[in-house]
């Protein structure tokens, strides 16, 4: 078959078809999500436009474009499973996957189709991931707008307790761009029988070549002077943190910029590291993510069709298992993040589990695994 049957008119039709399917459903999902969203969050809205004499459209609509950006790359990857599944059997419907069968198109078409759909929802998906979605977050932390202003947009934090391997800090945090630390109080020696160092100091700025941190009015107790106070104007000292995760404490890993998780991952043998480095690792393979959903929805429906009827029992159990898919990605997130497994294999694997999934319900379909009727035979595209 010529390269010319594979950019044809009936590619370029299945591809359209399913485009416009994820498109719609997407569109769905995203005028429901954002009314729920804004049924909670329009008096605060608007309760902060009174406070700072702004009119409340000035308010709403970035709002409402930087919750558009964090709900669709949250839900892609679902739209594009349903928008999979929906498109065949509209194309179903209107009898186009027979007709086509029936002037003899290579299942290479329909793949080929598929192919430019997962380039096209991949790149939307790998570029509101890695960049729109963090730029988003932000802009809501900065503005203070909505869930993600209220959960991470004070910038004082009393009262935190960080702990390492043989060190434990209580500390005042102050996040944002002038991130520092206050009210230090440093206890050394945890893994010993008693503790080898107090240090207490009224801030602490991190340098930024270094990586150390400058304590600043310094008092300190040690078992050398017999815990006797010694007073220091300054001190240079390793603390379990860096300036980035200072910039963002208390920030989930899925909101951080690049740059900042990548920064975060280097802390290793941390919680933070783990949950960065599990968030860089879904963002590399966003590329794929929609593309492999795409193929495992149109490949549950077809598997769902027989005849001119459709088995609604079974497109219903085979629909279940397309949204149980997408559960598993977001188990493995979880999985990943807590260091259950490793962060490239929490990524990687409910992928591998979901492409495989699609190409034995193809080859099932084609009649390969599983001896098909003629009637499955005819149809297979």
């Amino acid at each position: 078959m010529s390269l010319r049957a594979h950019t044809g008119i009936a590619m370029r039709m299945m591809m359209r078809s399913y485009l416009q399917t994820i498109g719609f459903v997407m569109f769905a999902l995203l005028v429901i999500a954002l009314s729920i969203d804004l049924g909670k969050t329009l008096e605060s809205l608007r309760a902060k436009a009174d406070a700072t004499d702004t009119p409340l459209w000035r308010l709403l609509l970035p709002y409402a474009s930087y919750r558009a950006t964090d709900i669709i790359t949250r839900l892609l990857g679902t739209a594009c499973v349903v928008g999979g599944f929906v498109a065949v059997l509209l194309r179903h419907l209107r009898r186009e996957d027979v007709v086509l069968a029936a002037a003899g198109m290579s299942p290479r078409v329909h793949f080929s189709a598929l192919l430019a759909v997962a380039l096209v929802v991949g790149s939307v998906q790998f570029g509101f991931q890695n960049w729109l979605r963090p730029m988003a977050v932000k802009a809501q932390i900065e503005t203070q707008l909505g869930r993600y202003g209220r959960w991470f947009g004070a910038p004082r934090l009393d009262g935190q307790w960080i702990l390492n391997n043989d060190m434990a800090l209580r500390v005042t945090i102050i996040r944002g761009d002038s991130a520092r630390l206050e009210s230090l109080k440093i206890f050394e020696g945890l893994s010993a029988p008693t503790l080898t160092r107090l240090i207490e100091a009224d801030s602490a700025l991190p340098d930024p070549v270094t990586g150390l941190w400058d304590l600043q009015n310094v008092t300190l107790w040690t078992q050398d002077t017999g815990f006797a106070p010694v007073h220091a104007d300054s001190l240079t000292l390793a603390l379990p943190l860096s300036a980035s995760q200072l910039q963002w404490y208390d920030v989930h890993g899925y909101y951080l910029p690049n740059a900042v998780a990548r920064d975060i991952a280097q802390l290793t043998g941390t919680a933070v590291a783990t949950d960065a480095a599990t968030v860089l690792a879904f963002r590399k393979v966003a590329l794929l993510l929609p593309g492999i959903f795409v193929l495992l929805g149109a490949s549950l429906a077809q598997t769902g069709i027989k005849g001119r009827r459709f088995n609604a029992p079974r497109l219903l159990s085979l629909a279940a298992v397309g949204y149980l898919s997408v559960v598993i990605v977001k188990s493995f997130l979880i999985l990943g993040i807590n260091g259950r497994i490793q962060p490239e294999l929490s990524a990687a694997l409910p992928l591998a589990i979901a492409f495989a999934i699609a190409c034995l319900l193809q080859l099932r379909h084609a009649g390969y695994l599983f001896r098909a009727s003629p009637v499955d035979r005819k149809q297979a595209s």
